[in-house]
């Protein structure tokens, strides 16, 4: 074979290898196919496919640290467009895609992600309406989980306020959208069902676009909720939004505030009730008594030789007796209904969220302009503070930055 060029099988393939990784038109490109043979490698976290159209197919691999980014998870018969180059696996001589992007073709990686979790978690049983408990129909406690500044908290206390002021009102403050938002959710349903145990639960915050509400969209959320032994209502965005929080609680409302009307009974329907009950218990013993009274009368104008005169007294006397019975039976309930219901008005005034409020809440000014943080003062300024029974003129002495932890 002298005067041949003789190659060695590696020589061939690393030529073919270095041949195509310097084509620049085969890298960084997109590619749409139909996802077959699909295998998420359980230790490496690779993922090793192909794709295929009606006429050609090639293998590809999306190593770990790509796949990890992607929002759902790729299944056999799906269609997707690739980022990808293209490259030679020199051990088998074979061309494939090294995957660094994918994307569902036609649908949102967003939605799908949301729909796959859906499916997954409702096979589970996790949304079985087997599982949902019941709301308690009088709260003594009613907890609440969301922003403390967003207006889903002041539309949560408007309605308790109106409607059920004698409830207290127990917050766990969190981020509802953002990086973080998923651990506080989790860590603020754990606090609330294993260290504040209120009644009952809202969680939720006011609408937003599906970026901002996919902080409960999130599959450890889910489960905590789930095991959760207190009822929990979700209260996620507008009528129109809906989240796998919505789908695994107890209740779902559309709003904050329709939330806060779910767990809360009507105090002035209760009110209503009460009264009517008073009114339906005097006309009962009037109409007893009224009654008694013409068997009495009957008895005293019949005249027939078997009713003595005797006998007649003694069924007087039993009237007489039955009907201060009943007398006596109704003051006793009516005095019991007032003293509950004195008892229940009492309880409103103490729980007044505008009397604690009154009584804790100052409000602190420098130079007209109002501070709502110790970073807005420094040494030496003078401060006025406003209580509800008058006014303090301060300095600033010390200052310390730290706060209240919630």
């Amino acid at each position: 074979m002298a005067g041949f060029n003789i190659l060695t099988v590696t020589q061939i393939t690393s030529y073919l290898k270095s041949y195509i990784d310097e084509n620049k038109k085969l890298s960084g490109i997109y590619i749409k196919g139909e996802i077959t043979d699909f295998k998420a490698n359980f230790y490496s976290g690779h993922f090793y496919f192909s794709l295929k159209d009606s006429n050609s197919e090639i293998s590809c691999v999306m190593f770990r640290n790509f796949a990890e980014r992607i929002r759902f998870m790729p299944e056999n018969g799906m269609s997707v467009i690739v980022r990808c180059d293209l490259s030679v696996y020199q051990k088998a001589c074979s061309c494939q895609l090294y995957v660094y992007d994918m994307q569902p073709d036609g649908l949102g990686a967003k939605h799908l992600a949301f729909e796959q979790l859906k499916a997954k978690l409702e096979a589970e049983g996790l949304f079985d309406i087997q599982f949902k408990k019941t709301l308690p129909q009088y709260p003594e406690k009613i907890g609440v989980i969301t922003s403390e500044n967003g207006a889903a908290l002041q539309d949560i206390i408007n309605v308790l306020t109106r409607r059920w002021p004698v409830a207290k009102l127990m917050l766990t403050p969190v981020s509802v959208q953002g990086e973080d938002a998923p651990k506080q959710l989790c860590a603020a349903v754990r606090k609330q069902g294993t260290d504040i145990k209120p009644d009952v639960i809202i969680i939720g915050r006011g609408g937003g676009s599906s970026e901002d509400l996919s902080a409960f969209n999130d599959e450890a959320l889910a489960r905590e909720i789930f095991a959760c032994k207190i009822p929990v209502v979700s209260a996620v965005g507008h009528e129109t939004d809906f989240s796998i929080c919505d789908f695994v609680s107890d209740m779902r409302a559309p709003t904050p505030s329709a939330a806060a009307e779910l767990v809360s009974p009507d105090i002035n329907s209760l009110r209503q009730a009460f009264d009517d009950n008073l009114e339906w218990m005097k006309d009962f013993l009037s109409k007893k008594c009224d009654n008694y009274a013409n068997i009495l009368s009957r008895f005293t104008n019949v005249k027939h030789k078997d009713f003595t005169d005797k006998f007649i007294l003694e069924r007087k006397r039993m009237a007489e007796y039955l009907t201060k019975e009943l007398i006596f039976s109704y003051k006793k309930q009516f005095s019991k209904k007032q003293n509950a219901f004195s008892a229940g008005i009492a309880k409103l005034d103490a729980n007044n969220p505008a009397s604690i409020i009154k009584k804790s809440v100052c409000k602190i000014e420098h130079d007209g302009k109002p501070i709502k943080s110790a970073e807005q003062t420094e040494i030496g300024d003078k401060i006025d503070i406003y209580f509800s029974d008058g006014t303090v003129k301060a300095e600033i002495k010390e200052k310390t930055l730290g706060g209240i932890s919630l």
